[in-house]
């Protein structure tokens, strides 16, 4: 069988020896004994992550149709809805808006930047009969974090409710959704949550039911991605309440990959293991010669952009290399940035010092050997002193 690369793109991520246990277990019914507790124990830990009381719900679907369950349950046909926009996957959001006929007004920043704040509240001061606000909280293409805290503030203001795409984010660093008052909060099983593809997670706060159920009769919002259905069956059967077969397996994953989170390195850990990686991979690269898509303040936890050297014609040179040489695969970016920088991901295994170290002097034995440039060995590792603490 020939060797895999190792991972370091922004999903799915390389997960953890525990993890990959609990997925090779036999399939359980989502009806049996065995299952009941696992279940209840993986909702306290999802509890605990988004750090809410809030509803929370689990379906079989990717990130996306995470995001689709709480744009098609939040909102209804014709409404007018403001998006902040600065990257692809705020584009993917669009997509899904106008997909269900809303009228998306664009907050239109500049990709690797985080959101003006300014610029948001002027829009939505000028906006008549908004029916809310959503932004993707940590840009996945370009690597930024968006102020989620105060865009909520100022939805808030407005008395709109607001959803927030976390898909690579949640997990990663902290987004308290009730601190915060966040009303739809959606992720992904395969980023920060270090589990395979095939959970959409969505928390779902007392304003949002207000505004779902306010709209119940003009709605249409079909079946499964829609959470009034959701919140029907939960009412039915508490412990069990997905309208259709659990992915039991996958969340056996996710029960282990939470319990080794919560009880093992803790969620501040966990926090604290994915911003040490960030820094060692950004300091590391700086030292040979790489720039940054985005700045310190507003970059990414989870997921680095960087740019292509100016000796570069596309940044695909250093993945083909990389991919070719060392094993190791990484993400380039689309759109606006088309070939103009590549995306290295710190979840799950990615983070750890066994994947980050020889994936470093990887790209180091790229600018030495194909662009010729005369760096020691080990410059890029000056990041990978000490250790990451909580």
């Amino acid at each position: 069988m020939k060797q895999r690369n190792k991972l370091m793109i922004p999903g799915p991520v390389p997960v953890w020896d525990e993890t990959l246990d609990a997925l090779s277990e036999q399939v359980m019914s989502n009806y049996t004994d065995d299952f009941v507790p696992m279940y209840q124990a993986t909702m306290k830990f999802l509890h605990q992550v988004f750090q809410t009381e809030n509803d929370i719900f689990v379906l079989t679907a990717p990130g996306s149709g995470a995001v689709e369950i709480g744009v098609a349950s939040l909102f209804n046909r014709g409404e007018k809805v403001a998006v902040v926009t600065n990257g692809p996957f705020a584009g993917r959001l669009i997509e899904v808006m106008r997909a269900y006929a809303l009228d998306v007004i664009e907050i239109e920043n500049e990709w690797g930047k985080a959101a003006d704040l300014d610029q948001v509240r002027q829009a939505l001061k000028k906006e008549r009969k908004l029916a809310g606000v959503a932004v993707v909280a940590n840009e996945t293409g370009t690597g930024v974090r968006n102020p989620v805290k105060e865009l909520a503030a100022l939805a808030h203001e407005r008395d709109l409710p607001i959803l927030v795409d976390a898909v690579s984010g949640m997990g990663g660093y902290d987004l308290p959704v009730d601190k915060w008052a966040l009303d739809i909060v959606c992720t992904s099983s395969n980023k920060a949550l270090e589990i395979p593809p095939g959970l959409g997670i969505v928390s779902v706060s007392p304003r949002a039911w207000q505004v779902i159920d306010a709209k119940q009769a003009t709605a249409t919002r079909g079946w499964y991605y829609n959470l009034s259905t959701w919140k029907a069956y939960q009412a039915q059967r508490p412990d069990n309440p997905s309208p259709t077969t659990m992915a039991t397996g996958l969340i056996a994953g996710l029960h282990a990959s939470l319990q080794r989170i919560i009880e093992g390195e803790t969620l501040p850990g966990h926090w604290a293991r994915y911003a040490w990686a960030q820094k060692v991979v950004r300091a590391g690269l700086r030292n040979i010669g790489f720039e940054m898509l985005v700045r310190d303040e507003d970059a990414s936890f989870t997921v680095t952009a960087v740019c292509k050297r100016a000796d570069m014609d596309h940044e695909q040179e250093v993945r083909d290399f990389l991919d070719a040489k060392h094993g190791y695969t990484v993400s380039g970016t689309w759109g606006k940035l088309t070939g103009e920088a590549f995306r290295i991901s710190h979840m799950g295994q990615s983070s750890s010092p066994e994947y980050l170290y020889p994936f470093l002097l990887g790209i180091e034995d790229f600018v030495r050997s194909v662009k010729e440039v005369d760096i020691p060995v080990g410059s890029s590792l000056v990041g990978l002193t000490g250790k990451f603490q909580a």
